[in-house]
């Protein structure tokens, strides 16, 4: 009689525990298909905001008809406006200035979207956070929508899109995503002074802050946009030659990719409004 009494109790027993391992395998299930549309729709949003900045994104460079190649790439830079105003870094422009060829500076568009290509010329520039505004000839371009890098925080989800390596891809911008990994002033500190130069002295007594990328930006990915996934509004431009110069030193190579915050390029953006 014993017996069967515990037989009963340890049937009983189990029969729970089977019960309760059958509803946390459920609610395993739930919390696994639930990740899977919140990443579904992510991708998705990722892909339509693509579609939507590409067409703004151009490759900032010279052409010379008889010349060959015709054609000479420096960077990349962004449309912000209707009108053709765009933004790029400004040692991309002064590149090109100090070869004399500011005259011949043209715009190049994405294989699809708006024209080809399209003369262009230098509205203003910063040296200080390196950035430039551009103007294009004509109106009616395709453009993105400026953020509020001010409100961006480590760990956000970013997206850049620019021209890696120049045009030995073809005009076809690339699109790369990471989170901001850190957000710090341009210069810091060495512990040997031997270490500082010029430019880095200068950048210490006013320093601002950068965007620092764990995804990688390459040569030619300069000027362009650093924006939302979600909705494509741009929070930087990428920006890693100028501010190595300052952020590291001849001891230090990481390969660390950053991005000027959007919010500096007003200020230019400003001046021409009121002008």
């Amino acid at each position: 009689m014993l017996h069967c009494i515990m037989m009963k109790n340890f049937h009983k027993k189990s029969y729970y525990r089977y019960i309760k391992y059958f509803f946390s395998c459920v609610a395993s299930l739930l919390l696994l298909a639930s990740g899977n549309t919140i990443a579904q729709d992510y991708g998705t949003s990722l892909i339509e905001t693509i579609k939507k900045v590409k067409p703004s994104i151009i490759a900032i460079g010279t052409f010379h008809p008889l010349s060959r190649p015709a054609v000479s790439f420096y960077g990349t830079g962004f449309v912000f406006s209707k009108n053709g105003y765009a933004i790029t870094a400004e040692h991309v422009i002064s590149v090109i200035s100090k070869k004399g060829d500011a005259a011949n500076l043209y715009a190049f568009f994405p294989a699809v979207g708006n024209s080809k290509k399209v003369r262009a010329k230098v509205i203003t520039r910063n040296i200080k956070y390196d950035l430039a505004i551009i103007k294009l000839e004509g109106r009616g371009f395709n453009h993105v929508n400026l953020g509020d890098s001010s409100k961006i925080e480590e760990g956000q989800p970013i997206a850049l899109c620019g021209y890696p390596y120049g045009p030995v891809f073809g005009l076809h911008p690339t699109t790369h995503t990471g989170i901001i990994s850190n957000i710090s002033p341009m210069a810091i500190p060495v512990q040997n002074m031997s270490l500082l130069s010029n430019k880095m002295i200068t950048a210490l007594r006013d320093p601002y802050i950068i965007f620092q990328l764990d995804c990688t930006a390459f040569p030619g990915n300069s000027g362009g946009p650093l924006f939302l996934p979600e909705t494509g509004d741009i929070i930087g431009v990428l920006n890693s030659a100028f501010i190595k110069v300052t952020k590291e030193n001849k001891q230090i190579s990481t390969g660390i990719s950053y991005a000027i915050p959007i919010n500096y390029i007003k200020k230019l953006i400003d001046v021409i409004k009121s002008e």
